[in-house]
């Protein structure tokens, strides 16, 4: 037998659940808005098919919302680890129920969320005994001890989320943790910040034009062409004149790169260290997760992958240490076609800071 798992006893249903990092998370988070300004809002971007547009004979046309939201996210620790019987493997999740409620600056509801996070590091080791054997009528096959020796299940990942959403679509992300680190979360500057990874742009919508080796610095104010008027009777069918709205939003830069706005909050902020989860539905390798939609989304505005992650941050502030939540969350649409016949990805980007409710 491996030395990696223990022996699986019947002590172990008697012992508490391992939540791993996700313990630190029970109770009901809010955003951090001391000062009641937009700093601390979250913000979210959307592409969404212009009315009238289909991808038959009117594609590519879009809508863009950004706008600043507030957000109420509740996570309950559900009692007892939750067995996955797998015979020679046995596994024991901690899991932690959450519900998620997001509006606008007016009360509006925007977004509605439920879900689970697994924290699925528990394994163990179970091979045939003889009261197994003798309940489960597993002789003559099975001797008792069989299983001892493996074959033993190795996932390549720590925690997984699954989620519901209203629109239609029910998403499964797996992930691992790193860290505690010390200090800030690293955020980019300069040249840096057009990363097509994080970016409310993405190539396949024409990428506004830049490049790796021609950037916009989204730390400098936006390029003169953005304000170009003329551009959609002079360049009718360019790059710029695409995505000329998401640069010329009044929300810039954050409107273009999200995540910006959380390096932005932690400028301010003494971070003591962190802790990262990062989760997707499509990993390179090994176990995949999914996205579910119902028929209308499929066919209309279907989201293919999502992205997501979590920094769970302790913060020094007058003296006392606190811990705050930030998050970025990136789901891909696909709707209607570009310019070349390929398929447009409309990334759908949400990020937000917040603290625990007292």
């Amino acid at each position: 037998m491996s030395d990696n798992y223990p022996r699986y006893t019947p002590d172990v249903l008697e012992q508490p659940a391992d939540y791993g990092v996700l313990a630190q998370l029970a109770g009901t988070w809010v955003n951090v808005n001391p000062d009641n300004t937009t700093a601390g809002w979250g913000i979210h971007t959307t592409c969404m098919p212009s009315p009238g547009s289909n991808s038959e004979t009117l594609p590519g046309k879009f809508h863009f919302l950004c706008e600043n939201y507030t957000e109420e996210l509740t996570f309950t620790l559900v009692p007892g680890g939750v067995r996955n019987r797998g015979g020679t493997n046995e596994q024991f999740c901690g899991a932690v129920q959450y519900e998620q409620q997001i509006k606008d600056l007016n009360g509006g509801l925007l977004h509605v969320e439920n879900g689970m996070y697994l924290w699925l590091s528990d394994v163990y080791n179970h091979p045939a005994d003889d009261d197994s054997i003798m309940e489960d009528i597993g002789f003559p096959e099975m001797r008792s001890g069989d299983g001892s020796n493996g074959p033993q299940y190795v996932p390549n990942y720590q925690v997984s989320r699954s989620g519901t959403i209203p629109h239609g679509s029910t998403v499964l992300l797996f992930g691992k943790q790193s860290g505690p680190t010390t200090g800030a979360p690293e955020f980019p500057t300069g040249d840096a910040t057009w990363d097509p990874a994080h970016l409310a742009i993405s190539d396949s919508m024409g990428g506004a034009g830049a490049s790796p080796s021609n950037p916009i610095n989204l730390d400098q104010p936006a390029p003169a062409w953005v304000d170009d008027k003329s551009l959609p009777d002079t360049d009718p069918s360019g790059n710029r004149t695409y995505t000329q709205r998401i640069l010329a939003h009044e929300l810039y830069p954050y409107s273009v790169r999200p995540d910006l706005k959380l390096r932005d909050v932690l400028s301010s902020q003494n971070v003591k260290s962190y802790t990262l989860l990062t989760m997707a539905t499509e990993q390179t390798g090994g176990a995949q997760g999914g996205v579910l939609n119902t028929p209308f989304v499929q066919r209309f505005t279907p989201i293919r992958e999502m992205q997501f992650r979590l920094w769970i941050e302790t913060i020094e502030e007058n003296g006392e240490e606190i811990l705050q939540l930030q998050y970025e969350q990136i789901q891909f649409f696909e709707f209607q076609f570009g310019t070349d016949g390929g398929t447009t990805r409309w990334p759908h980007i949400q990020v937000n800071t917040l603290r625990k409710k007292a």
